[in-house]
């Protein structure tokens, strides 16, 4: 059967929080694209899963392993640690686990008639660089997504509107303000993961608050998003010399919001 508008369900056996967070990030950021993932109980036999991860540093995480794959031959394998001893052909990955990695492993899986193909050649599948983007520590106790918040900074009613709503599929809150003072009270009462600034703004202008945000170490590496209607030379070298992390033209593209948005929240999974 296509994959397309599938959710693949992906059983895991083993692993640490952390690394289940990863996974959770994947799924969170999934949910806006054409293939969604979702994680799923071993021991859920109403759900069949459509690929296993298996920490193989764990004997129970194997133990578990071998009774399920019993009754599951073909079900695509990826492994953490070792994979003699699993009698079956698996995808071998390093430590540590990167979401931009594991997403693309994922999204090699292909499902065809009934048996699913892997792309992905048995054995050690090749490093990742890691980000290089650094970004606020958050309280790990909370799963990536449910506990992300953005800010979005515009004089445009609609603007702020526009971006309000669509960040819903991403962070569980979304602050507004229409000027740069107003923005200002906002950042120093709470805490962004991503921050969205319109470059003409009544008062302190987008570049101004872009330099004020960069030169606090409490928010120097939060990510910073300028919008503009107009991103010529000038004004890209004009927000480089404020801090800004990218730039998007109004009226925003949806296709390209979403591309900066997902790529932030994958950056920060990954550090």
């Amino acid at each position: 059967m296509s994959d397309e508008n599938k959710s693949i369900l992906i059983a895991v056996f083993g692993l640490s929080q952390r690394e289940e967070r990863i996974l959770q990030t994947i799924c969170f950021i999934s949910k806006t694209r054409l293939r969604t993932y979702e994680l799923v109980s071993a021991e859920d036999h109403a759900q069949m899963p459509d690929i296993a991860l298996v920490d193989t540093t764990d004997p129970k995480a194997i133990a578990k392993w071998k009774q399920f794959s019993v009754n599951h031959p073909m079900l695509p394998l990826l492994v953490i640690g070792e994979v003699a001893g699993l009698d079956r052909p698996a995808v071998q990955i390093d430590r540590p686990l990167l979401a931009t990695r594991l997403l693309d492993i994922f999204d090699k899986v292909e499902f065809t008639g009934e048996s699913p193909a892997f792309n992905p050649q048995p054995g050690r599948e090749p490093k990742s660089e890691p980000s290089t983007h650094n970004n606020s520590t958050k309280d790990n106790s909370q799963n990536i997504g449910s506990s992300l918040s953005a800010l979005v900074v515009d004089d445009s009613l609609p603007i702020r509107v526009q971006l309000q709503k669509e960040l819903g599929f991403f962070v569980s809150k979304v602050d507004l303000a229409e000027t740069g003072e107003k923005a200002l009270e906002l950042i120093a009462e709470n805490d962004y993961d991503i921050i969205f600034l319109d470059v003409v703004l009544p008062g302190v202008d987008g570049y101004q608050l872009c330099k004020t945000i960069k030169r606090d170490k409490r928010t120097k590496d939060v990510p910073v998003v300028m919008l503009t209607g107009k991103a010529t030379t000038f004004d890209k070298v004009r927000g480089k010399l404020a801090g800004c992390d990218t730039y998007l033209t109004k009226p925003v593209e949806l296709p390209i919001f979403k591309e900066v948005v997902e790529n932030y929240l994958i950056q920060l999974s990954d550090n």
